[in-house]
């Protein structure tokens, strides 16, 4: 079965992946007091930097306490409590709680791995690409329980990906205007919003066009007038993929959403600060790739732009993140679990 942590976007994300490819796999939310808490911090915390800081101080813990591993034990419904397959989980917080008593599979879909991410107890630990498989292995975890999957993508955006990205480099060759996509966090982030306010006036004002996905919170609709939010992740999704061959790069913060940059040739701009213990490594990863530059000017994002389209960087960068790592790692964990265990 899959337990999820239910928080923000990323995680969760990269379970409903997997799952599509596992229909009859149950699915539930972790619940407590510990998990109430964890949803309103990520949320509310994203709000003002103090709350900020408290958030990265959370997450960047290496080891719970007794007290945390009691808040956070997840409440397992009753029918599944003599349970005998496998918990797959998406958070490492959950993995290190189950992990002394059931067999747990967590599931690490992002290229980062900070020490939070080493939970050398799991049953197995599903890695995207060699980097993150060396990281923890650096932390301690023995490699054998690790499974190398290929970048997370979800499989709506995979099916459309090559012939989006050769629609792409041809755009770039052109002088038509370029059509920027940007998309927020689940916590919504004051100063993210802020952000992509500036920058999509400064494209709009120099004639290029934006899409602005907002997810699933309408609370946040009288920040953002002119953005596309939805019903559903699975919706967003779909929407996200029918729009995908008309996007020619998308700014947002560096979450789940850098395996695009990375694995399907669609140049990212980070939204800053870098929120949570991943966003950093996954950044500076990207950067290295010369698939990601930060957002540092939103004002003048369209000068920037132009200038990137004119001297061939957008082309330099869409190639750098196509064909490098394997896009299925969705896939390739559910034949996994398929072949080896019932979940």
């Amino acid at each position: 079965m899959a337990l999820s942590s239910a928080i923000g976007r990323g995680h969760p994300n990269y379970l409903r992946s997997v799952l599509s490819f596992l229909p009859a796999v149950p699915e539930i939310n972790a619940s407590g007091l510990g998990w109430t808490f964890a949803r309103w911090l990520y949320r509310t915390g994203a709000q003002n930097q103090t709350l900020i800081n408290a958030y990265n101080r959370l997450r960047f813990r290496t080891k719970i306490s007794p007290l945390t591993g009691w808040l956070f034990k997840p409440k397992i419904p009753i029918k599944f409590r003599d349970y005998s397959g496998i918990f797959l989980v998406d958070h490492p917080l959950l993995a290190q709680c189950l992990a002394p008593y059931c067999r747990t599979a967590y599931l690490h879909g992002e290229i980062a791995a900070p020490s939070i991410a080493a939970v050398p107890s799991v049953w197995c630990t599903f890695v995207p690409i060699p980097f993150t498989f060396d990281t923890l292995v650096s932390l301690g975890v023995n490699p054998a329980r690790l499974f190398i999957s290929g970048l997370v993508i979800e499989p709506e955006i995979i099916s459309v990906a090559k012939s989006a990205y050769e629609l792409r480099l041809n755009r770039y060759e052109s002088s038509s205007p370029l059509t920027v996509a940007f998309f927020t966090s689940g916590a919504y982030p004051l100063p993210h919003l802020r952000a992509i306010k500036s920058a999509a006036r400064s494209l709009q004002a120099a004639g290029h066009r934006t899409l602005i996905f907002a997810g699933t919170d309408l609370t946040h609709r009288k920040l953002l007038p002119d953005a596309l939010f939805f019903k559903s992740h699975q919706e967003e999704n779909q929407k996200t993929a029918a729009l995908i061959t008309r996007i020619d790069l998308f700014v947002a913060a560096a979450h789940e959403r850098v395996n695009w940059a990375v694995g399907i040739g669609l140049p990212m701009f980070a939204l800053l600060p870098h929120i949570g213990p991943f966003a950093g490594e996954n950044f500076t990863f990207a950067f290295q790739q010369g698939v990601c530059l930060p957002l540092t000017h939103p004002a003048n994002f369209a000068t920037q732009i132009n200038h990137l389209r004119r001297t061939g960087k957008l082309t330099t960068m869409a190639k750098s993140g196509w064909g490098k790592f394997p896009i299925y790692g969705a896939e390739r964990i559910a034949q996994f679990l398929q072949n080896n265990f019932s979940c």
